[in-house]
Formats: C-alpha cells, sequence, structure tokens
C-alpha cells in the first residue's frame, strides 16, 4: 500500500520539478533577452572628457552582452532623477562613492562596479591665489559645476553660501570667472584645461591647484540589477583584452 503511494505521487512530483525547471529557464531567458536598449542620463554635457570616454566604453560592454547602449543629457538633478525613479536605465558618471555625500537619496542607483576612470578636481584663478588644500578656499568665492556632489559636500561645512555659486556646466564656470565675477573655478581638471585652450576668452586663468583624486563610476537602475553585474565583469574584460585602454588612450590623444 505505501509503495502504490509513493509509486502514484512520482508522476505529480516529475511534472512539479518539470515546471520548475521549465519556468526557471524561461526567467532566465527573459532575464537576459528582455532588454534590447538601455539609455543611460548624464548630469554633464556629451562632448565633456569623462562622457568621450564613457560613452564608448559603455556602448562596447553592452553589444558585448547583445544590448544597445545610448546616453542622453539632462540637468544635473534632473538627471538623477529621471535615473533613481527608472524613466533611464541608469547613471552616465558619477563618483564611487556617490551614495555617501549625495544622503542616500537616490537608493534606486546601483554602482556598476567597474572604475572607468580616475579624475582630479582642480582649482582656477586669474589672479596669484595660493591654495594648497580644501580649507584653504574658505575666504575666496568659488563657482563649480552642480552636479559634482562630492565638491558640494567638501564645501558645505567650508563656507556660507553667500560665497559659492553653482552653474549648469563647467564653460558657464570659466566665462564668470573671465569676467572676474568669482575668485576660483572648481572644476575637473583635464576638462578644464580643454577649456582654457578652447579660446582667447580665458587666457588668464591658470591652474592654481590640484584639491583631490576620485574615481568615476557609472551607475544602473536597480530593476537592472544583474545587468549591472554582467556590465562590470565585461568591463573587465575589456581592460584585460586592451579594448578598454585604446577608448581611453584615443580620447586622452585628443585633449593634449
Amino acid at each position: 500500500y505505501c509503495f502504490i503511494i509513493e509509486h502514484e505521487m512520482n508522476p505529480l512530483l516529475t511534472f512539479v520539478s518539470l515546471s520548475f525547471f521549465v519556468i526557471s529557464l524561461t526567467l532566465a531567458a527573459l532575464d537576459t533577452k528582455a532588454v534590447e536598449e538601455v539609455t543611460f542620463s548624464a548630469g554633464a554635457p556629451l562632448d565633456g572628457f569623462q562622457a568621450k570616454i564613457i560613452i564608448p566604453v559603455l556602448v562596447e560592454a553592452f553589444k558585448r552582452n547583445g544590448i544597445r547602449f545610448r546616453a542622453e543629457h539632462n540637468p544635473s538633478l534632473r538627471s538623477l532623477q529621471k535615473s533613481n525613479s527608472g524613466a533611464v536605465d541608469g547613471e552616465l558618471h558619477r563618483i564611487y562613492d556617490f551614495h555617501k555625500v549625495s544622503g542616500g537619496k537616490y537608493p534606486n542607483l546601483i554602482r556598476i562596479d567597474a572604475k572607468i576612470l580616475s579624475v582630479w578636481i582642480a582649482a582656477y584663478a586669474t589672479k596669484n591665489i595660493v591654495i594648497k588644500n580644501w580649507q584653504d578656499l574658505k575666504d575666496y568665492n568659488v563657482v563649480y559645476y552642480l552636479g559634482r556632489k562630492n565638491v558640494e559636500k567638501a564645501l558645505v561645512n567650508l563656507m556660507p553660501s553667500s560665497q559659492v555659486m553653482t552653474v549648469n556646466n563647467d564653460l558657464q564656470a570659466f566665462k564668470i570667472l573671465a569676467a572676474n565675477r568669482i575668485d576660483i573655478v572648481i572644476s575637473e581638471r583635464i576638462n578644464g584645461r580643454a577649456i582654457l585652450k578652447s579660446s582667447t576668452e580665458f587666457k588668464d586663468i591658470k591652474e592654481i591647484a590640484r584639491l583631490n583624486e576620485t574615481t568615476i563610476y557609472a551607475y544602473i537602475h536597480k530593476k537592472h540589477e544583474k545587468l549591472g553585474f554582467q556590465i562590470a565583469k565585461t568591463i573587465e574584460a575589456m581592460k584585460k583584452d586592451q579594448s578598454f585602454h585604446k577608448i581611453v588612450e584615443s580620447v586622452l590623444l585628443s585633449y593634449q
């Protein structure tokens, strides 16, 4: 009798097992095939130094996973709102400890754990100002591009808001400095140098200090968490096969 019951239940167990197996395969297929294209938003113009490297890196990384990649520019806060809400699929470039410096305001963004860049934040002026560290800025009026959350965090407890001006991009900041409306611009170093070379309007501006080095990562919305892990692996593979470095080198050459 016991043998008969066991024998009668086997088809049911087999059916359940097969069903679970089929569902698992289906979900796995959906996880890899459902996404055909992703869009990341950038809080800075797409013709800036960081974007010129990160966009082709991500285009190639997503392509290797069968996914089209595109980027769009939005004002910094709007960009974060869109990427955190899932209106777009990710944030093109933010610093490593972005969640810490932004106070955890954007919890739906997950860092793609493959470093793409290291950049220096630098100070620029027209006057002979001596700056050795962030503390030395406290006696001056400064301007920076609003999307730099690390700069915002460094300055918020250092000086009153009356001494700080924010703008929508680095070019605006340097124009304000060239017009002698501010003492110091804080900018990403390579981008800053490119702007200085772009016009004689900036001939009197010079770099006066390097303030700190920071690492840059892309962030993806949590709805694509598994894909984010895969893209991180792909970027590391690109570093090993040298395709990553070829992209970086070609952009750096254009800035020399």
